[in-house]
């Protein structure tokens, strides 16, 4: 059976279900990621009509209101672009059972075994957008072609709304013409070594003899560009559904030396993130603290437990002293974030001390989770988090629950 592997790409995702939930945002330059008057924060999201002024993901919004004045500006709702996902999903999942979401917004299926069922690759294509389209009224792009690789940078070749198609055998000359910049994990440290050894396209890449990459990358990073370039992957479209990380971070409006606004912002983020992870059905074995000072300067501070947990009790006493590690350095604090990894599916292993009052717990935060899913998160939460009043408006909210 021939591999066929497709990579959907939705179109300018978080602004797309804004303009579905609202049509007069149609044709408008619409920017997700903080409000017009918002000092800080970045763009998650911007619309077709908003890239044509040059605005682009992770730009700070202070840049964006330059370039764009006229935008209309939204911290959007991730409620909403949750839900879309999860239709989309369910959808992918009529065409195939080897579906795995890459991201929110994009995903990859192999349909190898869908061929005769939709009529082929473009028939599968077509049935996707139609039922995307018809369903949630959202534009994505399709590409397809023997691996994951390929198909990733086609959707991107696509966009928007397009459909890219390479048969078995195409993959070096669809790719030979396009810049190195375009291959996935050539970040622009390793275009520019490329550049200045001459190489500028996938062609000449794929082309260059091993020996010359060698002195710059090493033989078994000279060796792996060089079959990426060729279009040669056998990465297998993964189904596992665990999240590999859930973190939740945010810029105060001003930078700060009052820790005390800065511990009840990040019991907050804490409570989101651990919501999330409960509602997955996950635990985290690591929580990582991101403090990035007023230089600009990063630093993590990690804490590994001895089990998996899925307590917030747990994580916050960890937090505390971690949080005593980033006091160390007297500097203003521009941005916080705590975030969980290491994730597993909860296996509910009860430690050997303290069983029973992590299952008091356990018991304690399944019901506030349900009041939670009912009622909205803001009608339960700690009363450190709720120093900062009932209505949380983070000057750069993550789009998250």
């Amino acid at each position: 059976m021939e591999r066929r592997i497709i990579h959907i790409d939705m179109d300018a995702f978080f602004a797309a279900v804004e303009v579905v939930r609202d049509p007069s945002l149609r044709g408008k330059p619409l920017i997700i990621g903080g409000n017009k008057e918002d000092s800080r924060g970045v763009v998650s999201t911007a619309s077709y009509e908003a890239r044509k002024f040059g605005v682009h993901s992770a730009m700070p919004l202070s840049q964006a209101r330059k370039l764009c004045p006229q935008g209309i500006f939204m911290r959007g709702n991730f409620a909403h672009y949750r839900d879309a996902s999860r239709k989309i999903r369910a959808i992918l999942e009529t065409v195939t059972p080897l579906v795995q979401m890459a991201s929110i917004d994009e995903a990859y299926l192999d349909v190898s075994g869908s061929q005769r069922l939709f009529g082929g690759d473009e028939g599968i294509a077509q049935h996707i957008k139609a039922e995307i389209k018809a369903q949630t009224g959202l534009p994505c792009t399709i590409a397809v072609s023997p691996n994951k690789l390929v198909s990733k940078i086609g959707s991107d070749e696509g966009k928007p709304n397009g459909y890219v198609r390479v048969g078995a055998g195409e993959e070096r000359a669809f790719l030979a013409p396009l810049a190195v910049r375009k291959l996935p994990g050539a970040g622009p440290r390793t275009c520019q070594i490329l550049e200045r050894l001459g190489i500028v396209t996938l062609g000449q890449l794929a082309a260059a003899p091993v020996t010359l990459l060698e002195g710059s990358f090493g033989h078994q990073t000279a060796v792996g560009l060089q079959r990426r370039a060729q279009g040669i992957s056998t990465s297998a479209v993964d189904v596992e559904r665990t999240a590999k990380s859930i973190s939740r971070e945010t810029t105060f409006p001003e930078d700060t030396l009052e820790w005390g606004q800065v511990e009840q912002t990040l019991a907050y983020l804490t409570e989101r993130c651990m919501f999330s992870l409960r509602e997955a059905g996950l635990e985290a074995k690591r929580v990582n603290l991101k403090v990035r000072y007023s230089d600009f300067e990063t630093k993590t501070f990690a804490h590994t437990f001895p089990e998996g947990t899925a307590i917030d009790r747990v994580v916050i006493e960890a937090l505390q002293d971690l949080v005593k590690k980033a006091k160390g350095r007297r500097a203003r604090i521009r941005l916080i974030g705590i975030g969980l990894d290491q994730l597993r599916y909860n296996q509910h292993q009860m430690p050997l001390f303290g069983g029973k009052a992590n299952e008091n717990w356990e018991r304690v935060l399944e019901q506030a989770d349900a009041v939670r899913e009912k009622h909205g998160f803001q009608y339960l939460r700690s009363g450190k988090s709720l120093g900062l009043g009932r209505d949380v408006k983070l000057a750069t909210p993550s789009l998250s629950r």
